[in-house]
């Protein structure tokens, strides 16, 4: 009888420990499922912006309204965007920052949207670029992603 006590104590307690062990990850599974491991970016695409829409270029002119489009896979509320347009190398200047532009997607922003995982990203300016080489960094969630290199001719 104290021969089966202890194989039946065994086992049961084997399970027990497998069963909460199982319980623990799952539980972990669904906390660790943010916004930050969810959305992520499918594309960008390098546009000049004309009146009120987009065409999509390799490089710019001087004078064009530069802009990247990111399209994300889905437009998760809280998500946060940031884009960092540089001068890489053009006329007398070498990684010069031109411009901080950030981004929080929230329900008003997207409420009516027709592509709300799309974010346009546009850099305008008064004084034509000098030709050169130029990229635009991408960061989803604070951490860099895609780095956009252009030229502007």
């Amino acid at each position: 009888m104290k021969m089966l006590r202890l194989p039946t104590f065994v086992i049961l307690f084997s399970l027990s420990i497998a069963f909460t062990s199982a319980a623990l990850a799952k539980e972990k599974d669904e906390d660790g499922s943010t916004s930050d491991e969810d959305v992520t970016i499918e594309k960008t695409v390098l546009a000049r912006e004309v009146e009120d829409r987009f065409e999509p270029v390799k490089s710019f002119k001087s004078d064009d309204t530069f802009a990247v489009l990111v399209f994300l896979s889905e437009p998760e509320i809280g998500t946060r965007l940031k884009a960092i347009w540089t001068i890489v190398d053009a006329g007398e200047m070498e990684n010069k920052k031109i411009l901080e532009k950030k981004i929080e997607i929230t329900a008003d922003a997207i409420k009516g949207v027709e592509e709300p995982n799309r974010i346009n990203f546009s850099l305008t300016h008064d004084d034509p670029f000098p030709a050169g080489d130029y990229k635009a960094e991408i960061y989803l969630n604070d951490e860099l992603v895609k780095t956009v290199e252009f030229k502007v001719k």
